[in-house]
């Protein structure tokens, strides 16, 4: 009996020892590990949650020159709200934020896909500790099993970087958490603060927005947005929703499909008694723009564009934590209808 105990336990080591062999010579870093680093250093006043539009699209430093107020930017692409959610209790760990927005992209609402751990780079970079079991109960746990387990599995296709990863692994730079060690697009600088600042010599990919269509909203997506406002009141933190300026030719195209998006964001706000400032009504005036500010038909804006835009942001943002009415602000910066800013 005790040979066979001994057995068990000689190849459960054998099973852990070459579990974290692969992890550490198979799995790439990513950029989201160098951000919930910058978050630890804690704080900051104001804290941005949300997907890719706002990763590309907010310079926490540009808003903090607008609002006096330390910015930690926290979206990254591929966040959905589940994960802005995690994130986002990470994050309060370290800071007492007077202020957190939700940067509400309408196609994270929709388009709740199963994904393997390979495209889940908030889970991949998000700090080992029993927040991180929360999460995996949570977020991979009920879609990735067995990726969460053995996460070197997602990245066998790595193998023929394994000398390059290990000996960026070994690098003061990857133990000091510096972007340098992450392979991102040419074209992207990561400016600090979460802020990703893409160069204007990218060609614009012409991939369009998914078309809204309510009948696909997600409930768990709606569970974890409201969790993320009970969390925020319950803190005594003032939240406020918003949606990050798009490609106004793309919005030309689906128009009514934005505007029945904006409603059913609106009304939500409204339930849960929140603000919300969606920035494509924001005026010619106050903010020009054209299609080639911005890298692609989705709507993620070039490094030039995000700093003038978070100019404006900050502005709005900054009125609104110190109590201007939500309608005096729209009033001053934004114009009442789709239709009248993007007519053709």
């Amino acid at each position: 009996m005790k040979k066979k105990l001994a057995a068990v336990v000689i190849f459960l080591i054998i099973c852990v020892t070459f579990n974290s062999l692969a992890n550490y010579c198979l799995i790439q870093p990513g950029l989201a590990r160098t951000v919930y680093n910058d978050a630890k250093k804690g704080g900051y006043d104001v804290i941005l949650v949300g997907a890719s539009h706002g990763s590309y699209g907010l310079d926490p430093e540009v808003i903090e020159q607008e609002t006096g107020l330390k910015t930690m930017n926290m979206c990254m692409g591929g966040e959905f709200f589940i994960d802005s959610y995690y994130t986002l209790c990470y994050a309060l760990q370290y800071s007492s934020p007077k202020q957190v927005v939700l940067d509400i992209d309408y196609q994270y609402l929709i388009n709740r896909d199963k994904q393997s751990l390979l495209f889940n780079n908030e889970y991949n970079g998000f700090p080992d500790g029993l927040l991180k079991l929360r999460y995996l109960a949570r977020r991979i746990l009920p879609e990735d099993f067995r990726g969460a387990f053995l996460p070197w599995t997602n990245y066998w296709q790595c193998y023929k970087y394994i000398p390059k990863t290990i000996e960026k692994k070994q690098s003061d730079a990857y133990k000091n958490y510096e972007p340098s060690v992450v392979d991102m697009n040419p074209y992207d600088h990561y400016y600090g603060g979460g802020f990703v600042y893409r160069d204007s010599e990218y060609k614009k990919d012409t991939t369009p927005a998914i078309y809204w269509d309510e009948s696909k909203v997600s409930s768990s997506e709606l569970y974890y947005i409201k969790k993320i406002v009970k969390l925020c009141k319950s803190q005594g933190i003032n939240i406020v929703f918003t949606t990050i300026t798009q490609d106004p030719d793309m919005i030309s195209d689906q128009l009514s499909r934005f505007a029945d998006a904006d409603t059913y964001i609106s009304n939500l706000a409204n339930t849960l008694d929140v603000d919300y400032y969606n920035f494509n009504y924001l005026t010619q005036e106050k903010f020009a723009r054209d299609a080639s500010n911005f890298y692609d038909r989705e709507g993620h804006m070039y490094g030039e564009t995000a700093e003038r835009f978070s100019r404006i942001f900050g502005k709005v943002l900054y009125k609104a934590w110190q109590g201007e009415e939500a309608e005096d602000l729209k009033a001053d910066y934004f114009t009442s209808t789709y239709a009248e800013l993007y007519r053709k």
